[in-house]
């Protein structure tokens, strides 16, 4: 069975080259709604996995943007849809400070503590992004270990979730 993952960073109608304009997720949702597509999120992938008569899909959202819970969250529950953000635990709160020495930088806020509990307690998933958004190609292994496994110990500390993606 093939699952589409539709995977996203930031839904917004400025002008970063990452971002999905409103107008353009909301028909995207639509589009999969009307073809009869129900998303699931990625531990759901085991108990549908051979469920062939059924249209399934996975959403996802890169970096944790504040945009993603104001704009995209109000359309994933207008169509029931679940999906899971993979958050940057060292810059919660802040911003896309990774990207500052691009030449063509765009601040973006990021999703705080709270938004992240509400995101959750609206049916979505929080995952694993790198606790500080590093490019692991350019890092040690015990670093590696620390950017991986970092953010799964700060969400069970700080808001009681297992990550497993």
């Amino acid at each position: 069975m093939k699952i589409p993952i539709l995977m996203y960073h930031s839904i917004s109608d400025g002008n970063h080259p990452l971002s999905v304009s409103l107008n353009n997720f909301e028909k995207q949702m639509k589009f999969m709604s009307n073809s009869g597509y129900k998303s699931i999120n990625l531990s759901d992938l085991n108990n549908v996995y051979n469920e062939h008569e059924k249209k399934y899909f996975i959403i996802t959202f890169d970096d944790g943007y504040e945009d993603i819970y104001i704009n995209a969250l109000p359309i994933l529950k207008k169509y029931s849809y679940k999906s899971v953000c993979f958050f940057v635990p060292e810059f919660i709160g802040k911003y896309n400070i990774w990207d500052e020495n691009k030449k063509d930088f765009i601040k973006l806020n990021l999703m705080n503590i709270d938004q992240i509990k509400s995101w959750c307690n609206e049916g979505m998933s929080a995952g694993s992004h790198t606790s500080s958004h590093k490019n692991l190609n350019k890092i040690n292994y015990d670093e590696k270990l620390n950017q991986i496994l970092g953010p799964k110990k700060f969400f069970f500390e700080n808001l009681s979730l297992n990550i497993n993606s």
